[in-house]
This record gives structure tokens, sequence and C-alpha cells, in this order.
């Protein structure tokens, strides 16, 4: 495969009041970001031994539960970790809305209101890497790269059309050298992340359903196969191009847990749910459940582990890790998003490491710190309009936070929006199937 190799910017003078910065003297910021992923899933295999590397990361790293608001879902969530901003100010306001003549389309990039960190950034000359973020296409035109959340589509098309899938990647030219990371199998994408098989090991559980019969369950192996795809392009791009911040995304420990109860014990499952019903589920008995689908998870927190490793290997570096949001087992089943009025957004996860990081728990971060953080570590002003704030606190040497300022619209660039109808169908079934639309 040809190496693409972006010339390096070394040397740029930003104005912020009356003195100028060199980017080369600027850290690098890292942040992962893994959806649905939480504490109490993840504690219990800490405690058994079965996740040593994240078991390690509290103790060295910055980490605490993640607030997160309602409604609990992806795209709004993933837009405010990105803007910093409530969905009532970034306009991104569920997984879809109604176009004219009541036809359900996709929320995109077209639909937000407020500039993204990597705008900002783009605006003091610092370069940006962003991959598969949510609602990231149309990609925005930045001194950088963005491999939309399209891109992971190009594995659902045939090969006359894959072609056509160029403009889910910013700029264009690299589409072609990125598609071969989507020359991929099921079984050599489960191989790479020695992942199980889900439809197999839910077959054990219930012999007389067809695993095709429940969706997510059907599409479990285009998961595996489109994470694949995401962790090599990441891994590629953060090898070979350079940059100031490096973001990207993946999904499975949230597709996982929205087939936990298929693949938890029937039995345990049914009583766990018909007591929680009648208000008489002691505490001990939700603690098995969540136990039986925190087990269920233990070989794709094991895949996030390895994924972390990849990036977390330079010191000078700063690495922020985190969720969007946990799960909560409710009268309903275990979700996120049908959670009940009178309890909160289940909690997602944080951590940070990096020079002058101190180590241990934090008090309390909330998903709209992240962006003000990033923009402090790199030594760039807050937006005044948004919600959080640096995490200066967390930091063994004294910063002084630069004066807010207002970022505009004038920011944000777009490429033209163009509408693929199969593309938007394909998305629409995969929410289906996950249970967000009817």
């Amino acid at each position: 495969m040809p190496l693409i190799k972006i010339g390096a910017i070394l040397l740029l003078l930003l104005s912020l009041g009356s003195c100028t910065e060199i980017k080369s003297n600027k850290p690098k910021v890292v942040v992962l970001g893994f959806d649905g992923a939480g504490w109490d899933t993840i504690d219990p295999l800490i405690e058994a031994g079965k996740l040593p590397r994240l078991a390690l990361m509290k103790q060295t790293f910055a980490w605490s539960p993640l607030r997160t608001f309602k409604p609990t879902k992806s795209p709004v969530i993933w837009t405010s970790v990105a803007t910093g901003k409530s969905m009532a100010k970034h306009g991104v306001l569920d997984f879809v809305y109604l176009e004219k003549n009541n036809i359900q389309v996709p929320y995109s990039n077209s639909e937000r209101r407020e500039p993204s960190i990597w705008q900002i950034l783009d605006h003091f000359g610092r370069r940006s890497i962003v991959i598969n973020w949510f609602v990231t296409y149309p990609p925005d035109v930045i001194d950088g790269i963005i491999v939309s959340n399209r891109f992971r589509k190009t594995l659902l098309v045939s090969d006359e059309r894959k072609s056509q899938m160029a403009s889910s990647v910013h700029p264009t030219h690299l589409f072609e050298n990125l598609l071969t990371f989507a020359n991929i199998n099921y079984e050599t994408a489960r191989e790479q992340s020695v992942l199980p098989d889900l439809p197999a090991h839910h077959k054990t559980l219930d012999a007389s359903t067809d695993s095709a019969a429940i969706p997510v369950l059907r599409d479990y192996p285009i998961y595996v196969m489109q994470e694949a795809m995401i962790e090599n392009t990441s891994q590629y791009l953060f090898e070979t191009e350079d940059f100031d911040l490096f973001a990207t995304y993946f999904r499975l420990p949230d597709i996982v847990q929205h087939m936990g109860l298929e693949l938890a014990d029937p039995t345990l499952v049914k009583t766990t749910l018909t007591r929680l019903k009648s208000g008489e589920l002691k505490e001990d008995e939700a603690v098995e459940l969540r136990e039986a689908i925190s087990s269920i998870l233990e070989p794709f927190y094991r895949y996030m582990e390895n994924i972390i490793k990849q990036y977390t290997a330079d010191d000078s570096t700063y690495v922020i890790i985190l969720s969007d949001h946990g799960f909560a087992l409710h009268a309903s089943g275990y979700d996120h998003y049908h959670i009940p009025e009178t309890r909160k957004a289940p909690d997602g996860i944080f951590m940070m490491k990096g020079p002058n990081v101190k180590p241990g728990p934090i008090s309390s971060v909330s998903v709209y710190d992240i962006a003000p953080t990033v923009l402090h570590l790199l030594g760039l002003p807050p937006g005044e309009d948004m919600e959080g704030a640096a995490l200066t606190s967390i930091l063994t040497t004294e910063t002084t936070t630069k004066t807010p300022v207002r970022y505009t619209r004038d920011l944000m660039e777009q490429t033209k929006h163009e509408r693929d109808l199969d593309i938007d169908n394909r998305t629409l079934d995969e929410l289906r199937s996950l249970g967000y639309i009817k």
C-alpha cells in the first residue's frame, strides 16, 4: 500500500491578543471514544483480574464517571462532546428528523449549528484527524483529515458503488487509499480482534430461535467488520500523519449491550425483569444480571484495552478516553434510551493521561468539559458559550485559562451534502435493529 504523507506544518504564528505561538511547542491530544462503555460493567471485570490494563489505567490515569444527559442518544451527545454545547445550541436533536413530506432522514453534519473542536483548531492553524465520529458526514473542510461516519458504510455497498462513497472522506483524494481497509471479512475481523461469534453463542442459549430473527444479532458480523475497518484506518493515519488533535470513535461496547439480554441466561433475565416490574427485585439480584452482562462484554473490553494501548505509548501526548453514556437496568429492559424520567442518564467513563496529569479519581466530569479541556491543553481559549470548563484541577502545574472568546458559524465551511437514498435507508434499518426508531 503506498503511504500518503502530507507535509507537516513546521511553524505557525497564531494571533491571540498580542502573543505569537509556535505549533511545534504544543503537545498533541488524542481522544478515543467508546460508545456505551460504563464503569458498572468494567469494574466487576477489573475486580476479577480480567482487565489488567484498565486496572492499571485507573491507577495511573485521572478517571471519573462521565456525567451525560438525556436524551442519551449518540448523535446528540457525541456532537456535544465535539462542540462543548447542548443540543439546543448545536441543533442535532436525535438520530433522525422529518424532512419535507414527512420523510424520515438521519441527522447529518449539515444540521449542526455550532463549530466543532476541529473547526476551531483549524481556525488557529492546528491540524486535526477525525475518524468515524458521529454526525460528521458531510465532512468538514479543514486543513486536516475527516473520515466521516459514512465511510464505514462502504462495507455495505457493491464494488461498483464504492467509488460513489468518496465524499465520505476529506480530502477526497485519500478515499481510494483508505478503501483498502474495507477489504476484510467477518472471520478475519474476528480473528484480528479476538472477539466471539455472538450468533453462535446465542444458539447455545436458545436453539429454538434463529439469531437471524433478532436484527441486532443478525447484523453483528457487519458491526465487527466495521470496527476492524475503523481500527485499522485509525492506526494507519495515527502512524503516518501529523496532527495536533487525533479523535476516533468505536462502537462495539454499545452494540453488544443492545443484545445483552439476548445473550445472558434466559431464566435469569426473565426472573430478574419479572421481579423488577413487580417491585420485588433485591439489589443482589440486579447485580447478578449486571455481572452476567459484564461477562458478555469481557472480550469487547479486552479489545478496547488493546486499542487504547496503541495510542498511549508516548508520555508527551495527552490521551482522553471517554464514552457517551452507560446502560441501565429498568422495568422495560436494559438500555440507555428508555430510562424512566425519575432516573438520571447513566454515566459514561472518562480517563486522561499526559504531561502533568494527576492520577486518581476526579469528583465530577461532564461531556461538556471535553472540548474546553482540549482547547486548554493546546493553549487556546475556550468558547464563551460552551457549557463546560477545562479540567485544570487535574493538572499538576498551574496554568491560566485564556479569556473565553466566541466561536461563530463563520468557522463552519462544509462540503455539499449529497443525499444517498440507499445509504439513508441502510442507516434507518440499522437504527431500527438497535431499537432507536420504529
